[in-house]
């Protein structure tokens, strides 16, 4: 009877504590999500995680730090070959065995990371609805756990498992429509003390690879297309053009477009086998969806349901 009682004052006295944290917070879910965000900037934290899709495991370690008004971060794969991802506040490094360093201009990892971590979260409540479902626990710690649902069925969902204590990113399902697992981010272990805060300090020393130059304002002819129609809420964000060879041959047109949560880009160049053939390939949260439309091979690659894809494609527009 004893042990009973206990148990029923320790459930009791768990739930009355998590009274206590919600009450004291008193956050939406919208706005748990934004504290998330502000959290992965703004503390100094490593993390062991793993990333797991349909056919594949990889395990990471990834380390940031806050210093002077300044970013610095570091990813490094730890199975298979080595490869180091480096952050120096608006530049990001690559360093990968048997592969030439170089150094682009960007304001965050996009690589392995979740990316809802780099997303605009009040941009996003136009097309996606917040909402909890309660705690849990992920590497020995309390999370609360908030659902992003889209509201068409053009897109993917979230489920977020949100570190009650730091606010940062424990864990993340990214779903299908059906509720089926596309892509997991998993955090193993969570480091928060002085140790790490010697990164940027390393990571100033280190010799960097040269900036690449970016060429997308080459004068290329363009094809006159445009899109008639896409999801609520994504929208151009860049465009550009590349001939496939040296002679200038076929030239290559790119639009990346993105609603700030996920993206894709579209690909048109002439055509090259004469078939009516379209061409599907999708492994998780990534869709490869390839026609032939009069006289040019279109090719959509990113993150959107094959469905979404295969009509954003076939309802292109030539002029």
């Amino acid at each position: 009877m004893l042990k009973i009682f206990k148990n029923i004052t320790a459930l009791s006295l768990l739930f009355s504590l998590s009274n206590v944290v919600f009450a004291e917070e008193n956050l939406t879910p919208q706005q748990l999500v934004n504290s998330m965000t502000q959290a992965q900037d703004q503390l100094n934290y490593q993390i062991s995680f793993v990333q797991t899709n349909a056919i594949d495991l990889q395990a990471f370690r990834y380390k940031h730090v806050k210093l002077d008004n300044k970013s610095y971060a570091q990813l490094t794969t730890l199975e298979s070959g080595k490869q180091d991802i480096i952050r120096r506040d608006n530049l990001v490094s690559y360093f990968q065995t048997n592969f030439t360093p170089f150094t682009i201009q960007a304001n965050h990892i996009v690589d392995y990371l979740p990316t809802i971590l780099s997303a605009k979260i009040d941009k996003l409540a136009e097309n996606y609805d917040f909402s909890t479902l309660g705690r849990n626990r992920v590497a020995d710690r309390l999370v609360q756990v908030i659902k992003i649902m889209p509201k068409d069925d053009f897109r993917y969902q979230y489920v977020l498992f949100i570190d009650e204590e730091t606010h940062l990113l424990l864990r993340s399902d990214l779903l299908d429509r059906t509720g089926n697992l596309l892509e997991s981010f998993h955090v193993v272990n969570l480091y928060i003390g002085d140790e790490i805060n010697g990164l940027a300090e390393q990571l100033n020393a280190i010799h960097f690879p040269p900036l690449l130059t970016d060429d997308s304002n080459k004068k290329l002819s363009i094809t006159r297309w445009q899109t008639k129609w896409l999801p609520k809420g994504f929208t151009l964000v860049s465009e550009n053009t590349d001939p496939e060879d040296t002679d200038g041959n076929n030239i290559i047109e790119s639009r990346l477009y993105s609603d700030g949560l996920f993206s894709f880009t579209i690909y048109v160049a002439d055509k090259i086998i004469n078939e009516n053939q379209d061409h599907l390939w999708q492994q998780g949260v990534n869709t490869i969806y390839s026609e032939n439309i009069g006289d040019k091979e279109v090719t959509l690659i990113g993150q959107i349901p094959s469905a979404t894809a295969k009509r954003i494609v076939q309802d292109l527009q030539f002029k």
